[in-house]
């Protein structure tokens, strides 16, 4: 068996087409592969840089945006505050405004009331007191002063009033 057996001539040649392979592929396919693997890994190092400084841009956008909205959230609570305070103030005001209103309203029904009364007083003294001048003067037949029965019934009246 002659093919288990090193022949330094083969040897030989054996070592000149493995050194002539090594340069050769090493001049053509290894360093072709090198670049492109070295290509590949700065490509990979400048996405993962670019990922990792849009990450960040993304949270200081995300922080900037829950600032903001937390602010617009503390202002419409200020707005709900002032415009419950408002409305209340507006409810007070319109609340006080009916009861003055309903106050004047009831005195001028008081005065208006008074002046009835007295005219009502004043109508009936001057029927009375006709009534009663009349009368007396068919029954005795004499006239009797105006002015004195007047000066009479508004003693009466007081009179009667004054128990009331």
């Amino acid at each position: 068996m002659d093919l288990l057996k090193l022949n330094p001539g083969m040897l030989v040649w054996l070592w000149v087409t493995f050194v002539f392979l090594f340069f050769s592929l090493r001049a053509i396919a290894w360093k072709p592969l090198m670049n492109a693997v070295s290509e590949r890994e700065r490509t990979i190092a400048e996405s993962l840089e670019k990922a990792e400084k849009e990450r960040a841009e993304a949270e200081k956008l995300l922080a900037d945006q829950q600032a903001k909205l937390a602010s617009a959230q503390e202002e419409i609570q200020q707005m709900l505050k002032d415009s419950k305070a408002v409305a209340e103030k507006a409810a007070n005001d319109i609340k006080e405004q009916a009861r003055q209103d309903a106050d004047k309203l009831v005195e001028r029904a008081k005065a208006d009331i008074e002046k009835e009364r007295q005219a009502a007083v004043a109508s009936l003294k001057e029927e009375v007191a006709g009534v009663v001048v009349n009368a007396t003067q068919k029954l005795l037949g004499v006239v009797v002063d105006q002015n004195k029965h007047e000066s009479i019934i508004d003693e009466a009246i007081s009179q009667i009033g004054s128990k009331n």
